[in-house]
């Protein structure tokens, strides 16, 4: 990075907020993947203005931007591939207002989610998405990756509550998309177009989104089993009976017994947890909950509980929402994969995600948990990077993740992570062609000069940039 790109970067946003230590760019060169990217400078900037100043210099001198939140991704989407300037947004942080008869809320994108909505606890308001997460992601992030989490199944992803978005072009100028209105069909839906694009069409400052009523009640219930096919048959019963729990999250083996460790929870040995939730009014809470135990119970569980307090039940959800981390401590690389299926295929893909250690010459191991009352499962893998065997086995893993078991099945490639770098070469193959042409259309409209966030499987796949 040129010298005089470094001082006018210092006049937008300060000296201060410029840095080209090497020790601290190496802590921005990863996220949860096993790549690993080097910026040549980190600039953290305050104000919306700042950003455009920002864009606008790197649009001049073709310099590649990335912008970055708290850094949780689990697909590589923040990392540099190209070097250049990386945005960090966490200063960013500020809610701005809150508007309770419109039911709205106005947030800068450094927001984290569980800040937002203990700020929002205080009125008796939520905003429902909730990625395991939530303790440190953005919301500019969760917005950029259209976040969804363990409540999708009932209130939908991140995308279905915002309502406009202020955001910085690759050429600097400033938009804003949307409405303060719930509804509004005057334009293109730019919104929800810039909702899970990644970093690759904009750059976030303020977001508008409404916020919903906290539930009067939650009823939590655990189920245990020890055959792992009934318990996805239960997941797909469950589903069918004509309730929509707030949640039903499910844990394989390995990560039942780590998890439950991390958490201090004593459960028997068993192949599958389900956690289910239902929330509302008390009365319609309970009675919701009392048909899907009975429909589960059907399937033979070999044990089930039913929360009898607060306490109780956030134990159930510690253990649920720590499962990465517990994870992370079985062994060096531990990659967490996202790919959704259609509900009546659960069973098929836990059978075939269970097979592919074997598959790979035993080199990793796996374990699954995830959102299947949505059919979004993270099959997480177990391994050591810095051993050629084990890295290879891993990659022979991806190929079988999302070709014999996500495509296969009439599934998709990510439904909450984003394409970020570790699935580009499998774009195409879920969208052909012609819908490929159409997104690498939109890019080049947004970013002619291809600098935000190059390098990255959306839109561009494995064919490469222009």
């Amino acid at each position: 990075m040129k010298s005089h790109i470094i001082n006018r970067l210092a006049k937008i946003v300060g000296e201060e907020n410029v840095c080209t230590d090497p020790a601290e760019i190496f802590c921005y060169s990863r996220d949860s993947t096993p790549f690993q990217y080097f910026a040549d400078v980190i600039v953290r900037p305050a104000k919306t203005t700042g950003v455009s100043e920002v864009m606008k210099l790197a649009n001049e001198n073709r310099i590649p931007v990335y912008p970055r939140g708290s850094g949780t991704s689990a697909a590589g989407s923040p990392l540099p591939v190209k070097g250049g300037i990386l945005i960090d947004l966490t200063r960013m942080n500020q809610i701005l207002s809150f508007d309770e008869e419109n039911l709205q809320v106005v947030m800068e994108p450094g927001v984290i989610c569980d800040d937002l909505n203990e700020f929002l606890k205080d009125y008796g308001y939520y905003f429902p998405p909730d990625p395991a997460s939530s303790s440190v992601a953005t919301i500019g992030g969760m917005v950029a990756n259209n976040s969804a989490g363990n409540r999708a199944i009932k209130y939908g992803k991140t995308k279905d509550w915002i309502l406009w978005l202020e955001a910085v072009l690759p050429s600097g100028e400033i938009i804003h998309t949307g409405s303060d209105t719930l509804k509004s069909v005057s334009g293109y839906d730019l919104t929800k177009l810039l909702c899970g694009s990644e970093g690759t069409l904009a750059v976030f400052t303020k977001i508008g989104m409404r916020v919903q009523p906290l539930p009067e009640t939650y009823k939590t219930a655990m189920f245990l089993f020890d055959d792992l096919n009934r318990a996805g048959e239960a997941i797909v019963k469950a589903r069918s009976s004509g309730v929509v729990p707030c949640a039903m999250e499910f844990l394989d083996k390995l990560t039942i017994s780590t998890t439950a460790d991390y958490a201090g929870l004593t459960l028997p040995d068993c192949e599958a947890l389900l956690l289910i939730e239902t929330d509302g009014i008390e009365a319609a809470a309970e009675k919701e909950l009392k048909i899907i135990t009975g429909i589960v119970k059907k399937m033979s569980p070999k044990e089930w509980k039913i929360a009898q307090d607060e306490e109780e039940r956030n134990t159930l959800w510690v253990a649920r929402k720590s499962a990465y981390a517990a994870l992370a401590r079985c062994s060096i690389t531990t990659t967490m994969e996202d790919l959704s299926v259609p509900i009546s295929k659960i069973p098929e893909a836990l059978k075939r995600i269970q097979k592919i250690p074997e598959r790979v010459g035993n080199q990793i191991r796996v374990a699954t948990f995830g959102h299947a009352g949505d059919g979004n499962l993270h099959p997480t893998f177990l391994y050591d990077e810095r051993i050629s065997e084990q890295q290879e086995a891993f990659y022979k893993a991806l190929n079988i993740i999302y070709d014999e078991v996500a495509l296969a099945l009439g599934g998709s490639i990510t439904g909450e992570h984003g394409v970020g770098i570790i699935r580009k070469d499998f774009v195409e193959k879920e969208h052909g062609s012609v819908e490929m042409a159409l997104m690498k259309g939109i890019k080049r409209v947004f970013d002619p000069s291809n600098i935000l966030n190059p390098g990255k499987g959306k839109p561009w796949g494995s064919t490469g940039e222009p």
